[in-house]
């Protein structure tokens, strides 16, 4: 054995392969972890925040990830162990030798498999290099911890190796092919994105992370609730799931590798059963009849044999069986993801045709990519393979013809599989009772949108198996160009007409279908035609024929079949690909100012730079509000004719107004009431008026503006959706804004320092003057009046806050004039659609949802959501202000709901097609949470609005997720509670794992939406649990009745935070401090519970419980701190329905309880319902064991 190994492995360490992997991976390394560093100024790669990039998980994801990306290599190496022999007819010479089977295998297998961690190695080598290349900053490196280094190659590198490794080497030889072994690894990546796809289920990620072969998905089970801290110094440990992943595995691989060696046999090349069967006939020797055939190859000749030869190559790939198992892999697949169809809170959706293309298309079409890239070598060299080229080589036909034919063949495979996701999609809906199919869609996304996209691809990869002429090199070009799509962007290089194929994303809209969009999509496919054309041509040039296979004499004969139709395909090439090209690179980059991300942020740097010295510069408030908005949605424009009443609130005289300008909306005109210069115009869209004469204090004035809004350049090819053909929305943002602007500077840590900036608060102190000064809405305006006339098409309803007046036709337009009668806040937006109208009301107010035709869904729902949060927040903390309330339905080019002065705009996608089942315990009916939530902010912040300090969320969306949790248990009660608090548990607890600057308490925190949404509920739940919610809904009374419409000083979190502890009894004190102003946690955990029955139909439980609870610091540092708190404990039976609950003072770190409950006890343990932040909520509850 050992003689085979040192004969494989000097064969490996010669061939200039192994160092080209070697060289590829260590640089992919190293420029993945100096991207990381900052050491590219556009690069955008990161481990998250405050997470060093040579931290243990940094370098494990580093490590892993682009080991998963080595995949093919791994199959190409492994496979071709025992192949090779039979693909260069040598297998005799060891088939026959004196060896034994396990000395012949195991040294091959070793060989092949110390090959390949000496060229994985580089990956953790170039990793560590990588933090001393220049440019790295020093605040991204932590400790250099070897261990980091190391174990990813112990735990995930060297056992995934021995498991494909096997799979790989054991296909190959046993079928002495190499398909078989490329199939398998694609089944291996979609066993991998079904893992990820499971994972995303709270119910699934223990089986998500069994199933995953490569252990990614329990490595993320292990860390995904690590703090920044942990992460930044915790080695990730072999244990739990991690560890029974990798002994699963191993234990399939060992299983494998038995079986292979069981089958492998030394007596001949393995052939199939047609073959043996041909082989053992006996074959009749009677005279076969001699006929002359003629052939001809004139023109229409040469197109039938294109057609037939195309329909060959087609019927070869698509009969073979591989191709069956991994087209049926591939259909298993798509039927496992099915469930999965716009999941929110575990909670399905309707499988409306554009969902359903979304999750199959996108999930299938890496597979559809890998099957390209594996056939487009197969086709190339199926003649060669076999044996016979030189015999079809020398048929008189053009170069063409075996070319085109091949991509011909090969295209039409990949339409095949297009049309298995068809199929598979209609069943999915037919099979889930949906019918609504639209067949039209299916055909239009799939065979026009996307089939040209993956034939760009099949051209490519065709080419390059061409070009190169060698298959594996050929397939190892097609990995580095799809490892291109992805590093590209993370280093800077966005512009979608860098890579070849790139083709920009489409987002297609129930409402608005694929609108303007899918005109920039038709001319990038026609764009990388022209590059397509030239490749086809080149490959026609350097077509293989014969034995001529050195470049020399390719090119060569290359130059003598340049024909004037090759001179005519290159002419056209290159006029399509300039030709479009220019027209894109015009209407993208100069009329419509393309900008990557760096360009963004050097944008905000500069105006942070040049006009931050004017912030603290007296600026007049705007108090007054009147539109006149002219919507044309069939030419995607608007004219928006506005005016602003302006007052000085300061104590002195203002001299120069600063006016900034939305980069989406042109001013055409400006003019204040008085006499006024234009000092500043910057291309930022800053402004600067000089008054003449100064506004006094006290005193008014009128500024007046006109502003268009219109598609740039001759193809309208912008990528923004504000006014569209049916579903126009934009807000306040496009309009002027008075002052220099804090929002348009750069908050991000890093994206400061790459540009010179000095490091920042994201918000002010809780209690700074100049941030309450201000609301966190907006720093131009306190409490304003508004007035709008919005016009738009006739077939369509134009909307706005407020009560709509009057309404009327005008030139075939319509126009709708709204008001409201109590001031609000500078937020609002305007909307336009082909609406259809559902009407009610609640008491007095009137209840209003424009939507889009064909989503009547969850109308009612949303409705009942109005109705009940009504009767709740009027009934607990005072009246609604306006009459109406009204939701309205926009496209899903954006994914939320957001609330305005009596109205909604709610996507498409987040409530108007959820399939909730109320007989199902695990669905959560959120289009009626979500409006419950929406509704709330028509006190939480439209009434009372906090200043713009840290905390600010708390007094509005916080209160709004309490408010909404109140209507959704009356509604649902605690059962439901329970499994929404959990999903709440785990958004905050992954939030603050990939923080990027640093956790705060609740009441300091700086906007951040895991804190203010998700730690927000679970704080506010477990109050209302601990002291009452009627004492916590008289605190808040007491907040609206003191802050309702009040100016500056704003109020700040200490607003609530002082009235709820005013409500809270003196022994829950504590959780006011651990609640709102730190970051407590938990690590409580079940250790064991016997049960045994008693009197009367009961059981008595025992109950043994470990509690610990931890204090925070803002990277998640944690510190053990005295436990005396109030904590339930509870049991439940086999249905997880509660049986018992009960709160326990708890002081000590482990306790025993003895309980008495009515009915089998299945489960017990402490805080069942999750109300607290536990660090491992799976381990509350325990088993009980019957006695």
């Amino acid at each position: 054995m050992f003689a085979i190994l040192q004969f494989e492995l000097r064969q490996r360490f010669t061939s200039i392969s192994t160092y080209v992997y070697f060289l590829m991976f260590f640089a992919l390394a190293m420029l993945w972890m100096a991207a990381a560093g900052g050491a590219f100024s556009g690069a955008v790669v990161s481990f998250g925040g405050k997470v060093s990039i040579n931290a243990p998980v940094s370098v494990s994801q580093t490590i892993t990830f682009l080991g998963y990306m080595g995949i093919v290599i791994v199959a190409a190496m492994m496979g071709r162990g025992v192949q090779q022999d039979a693909e260069h007819n040598i297998w005799h010479f060891f088939y026959t030798a004196p060896l034994k089977k396990y000395q012949y295998l195991g040294g091959r297998f070793l060989g092949a498999y110390l090959t390949l961690l000496a060229i994985f190695s580089s990956i953790g080598l170039g990793a560590w290099l990588g933090c001393y290349l220049p440019g790295i900053e020093a605040n991204r490196l932590g400790p250099i911890i070897p261990g980091a280094y190391f174990l990813p190659y112990f735990f995930s590198i060297m056992p995934n190796f021995l498991v494909f490794g096997a799979l790989f080497f054991m296909l190959g030889a046993v079928f002495k092919r190499m398909l078989p072994v490329y199939i398998s690894s694609v089944v291996l990546l979609i066993g991998y994105m079904i893992a990820k796809s499971l994972g995303k289920d709270l119910d699934d990620r223990t089986l998500a992370a069994l199933i995953d072969a490569f252990g990614s998905s329990a490595i993320s089970r292990v860390t995904e609730y690590w703090s920044i801290a942990e992460k930044n110094h915790r080695l990730v440990p072999l244990q739990g799931l991690y560890l029974a992943n990798r002994l699963i595995w191993l234990a399939i691989g060992a299983c494998i590798f038995a079986i292979g060696y069981w089958r492998f046999s030394f007596t001949a090349i393995n052939t199939s059963g047609k073959q043996k069967k041909t082989a053992n006939e006996e074959v009749s020797s009677a005279p076969a009849q001699l006929v002359r055939a003629i052939p001809n190859f004139a023109s229409r000749s040469l197109f039938q044999l294109f057609i037939k030869q195309s329909w060959l190559n087609l019927k070869e790939t698509v009969k073979n069986v591989y191709f069956i198992v991994i087209l049926l892999t591939g259909v298993l697949f798509m039927f496992a993801m099915s469930d999965n169809v716009g999941k929110m809170f575990g909670t399905t959706t309707y499988p409306v045709t554009y969902a359903v293309l979304q999750l199959l298309g996108g999930s299938f079409g890496l597979f559809i990519l890998i099957i390209t890239t594996f056939y487009a070598g197969e086709l190339v060299w199926r003649e060669r393979d076999a044996r016979i080229s030189q015999l079809l080589d020398a048929l008189p036909v053009p170069n063409w013809l075996p070319l085109l034919s091949k991509l011909f063949a090969l295209i039409s495979l990949q339409a095949i599989l297009l049309f298995i996701v068809m199929l598979c999609g209609m069943l999915i809906q037919l099979f889930q009772g949906f019918t609504h199919l639209q067949a039209g869609l299916y055909l239009k996304d799939l065979f026009i949108v996307h089939l040209p996209e993956y034939a760009l691809v099949a051209v490519l990869a065709i080419s390059l198996q061409v070009v190169i002429n060698h298959k594996y090199a050929a397939h190892f070009a097609m990995i580095l160009y799809y490892i291109a799509g992805i590093a590209l962007p993370a280093l800077g290089f966005e512009h979608p007409m860098f890579l070849y194929g790139t083709i920009p994303n489409v987002v297609y809209s129930d409402m608005n279908g694929y609108g303007h969009f899918l005109a920039k999509v038709y001319w990038f496919q026609f764009f990388w035609s022209g590059a397509a054309i030239l490749l086809i041509t080149l490959s026609m040039l350097l077509w293989v024929r014969g034995t001529t296979s050195d470049w020399r004499g390719r090119l060569r004969l290359a130059s003598l079949n340049v024909t004037g139709a090759t001179r005519l395909s290159i002419l056209a090439g290159f006029v399509i690909f300039l030709g479009a090209g220019g027209i894109l690179f015009y209407n993208l980059n100069i009329l419509n100012h393309y900008q990557n991300s760096y360009d963004k942020q050097l944008d905000s740097a500069q105006y942070e730079k040049l006009y931050k010295q004017y912030e603290t510069r007296l600026q007049p408030r705007i108090i007054d509000v009147n539109m006149n908005v002219d919507i044309y949605p069939e030419r995607r424009s608007a004219s928006i004719k506005g005016s602003y009443q302006l007052v000085n609130r300061g104590d002195a005289p203002i001299e120069e107004v600063f006016v900034n300008e939305n980069d989406d909306a042109n001013i055409i005109n400006m003019q204040f009431d008085r006499a006024s210069s234009q000092e500043i115009r910057d291309k930022r869209g800053f402004y600067s008026y000089k008054l003449r004469p100064a506004l006094q204090p006290g005193e008014k004035m009128t500024l007046n503006f006109e502003l268009g809004y219109a598609p740039k350049g001759i193809l309208g090819l912008g990528g923004d959706s504000h006014v569209i053909g049916n579903g126009t929305f934009f807000n306040s943002g496009l309009m002027p804004q008075i002052g220099y602007q804090p929002g348009f500077e750069l908050s991000d840590e890093k994206e400061r320092s790459k540009h010179g900036l000095p490091a920042r608060e994201r918000m002010a102190d809780r209690d700074d003057p100049k941030g309450l000064a201000n609301n966190y809405i907006s720093n131009d305006a306190d409490w304003i009046s508004f007035d709008a006339t919005v016009s738009t098409s006739a077939d369509q309803i134009a909307i706005a806050p407020g009560k709509l007046d009057k309404e009327w036709t005008e030139n075939g337009r319509r126009y709708f004039h709204y008001t409201l009668d109590k001031p609000i806040l500078n937020f609002y937006a305007f909307q336009s659609a082909r609406y259809v109208v559902k009407r009610d009301k609640w008491q007095d107010v009137a209840i209003e949802i424009d939507y889009n035709k064909g989503h009547e869904y969850d109308l009612d729902r949303m409705i009942k959501g109005v109705q009940a949060s009504l009767a709740y927040y009027t009934a607990n903390f005072g009246p609604y202000q306006h009459k109406l309330v009204r939701i309205v339905e926009f496209p899903r080019y954006a994914n939320f709901a957001q609330a305005f002065p009596n109205s909604i705009p709610y996507s498409e996608s987040i409530g108007f097609i959820a399939k909730v089942d109320d007989k199902n315990p695990k669905d959560l009916d959120y289009p009626f949470y979500v409006t419950a939530h929406e509704v709330a902010h028509q006190w939480w912040a439209h009434q009372v609005v906090s200043g713009n300090t840290k905390g600010a969320t708390v007094l509005s969306e916080t209160l709004a997720q309490y408010s909404a949790l109140m209507v959704m248990k009356q509604m649902y009660g605690d059962a439901k509670m329970r499994r929404f608090l959990r999903y709440e548990l785990d958004g905050y607890l992954f939030g603050r794992s990939q923080e990027r600057k640093k956790e705060l308490p609740l009441a300091r925190n700086e906007n951040q939406p895991y804190i203010h949404y998700q730690k927000g509920s679970l704080v506010m739940y477990e109050l209302q649990d601990q002291i009452g919610e009627d004492k916590v809904n008289a605190a808040l009374r007491d907040v609206i009745a003191q802050y309702a419409n009040k100016g500056a000083p704003y109020p700040n979190s200490r607003a609530l935070v002082d009235a709820l502890r005013k409500v809270t009894p003196q022994d829950r004190l504590y959780l006011i401090d651990d609640l709102f102003e730190s970051i407590t946690l938990f690590e409580n955990r079940a250790l064991s519970a016997t049960a045994k029955a008693a009197a009367g139909g009961q059981y008595e439980v025992k109950l043994k419980i470990s509690a610990n609870k931890l204090k925070a610091g803002e990277l998640g540092e944690e510190k053990e701190v005295a436990l005396k708190d109030w904590i339930d404990i509870g049991v439940d039976d086999k249905d997880g329905k509660p049986l018992l609950r009960d709160r326990k003072y708890i002081d000590r770190k482990e306790m025993e309880f003895i309980m008495l409950v009515k009915g089998e006890p299945a489960k017990a343990g402490i805080d069942p319902d999750n109300k607290l932040i536990d660090h491992k909520p799976d381990d509350n509850l325990v088993k009980v064991d019957m006695q």
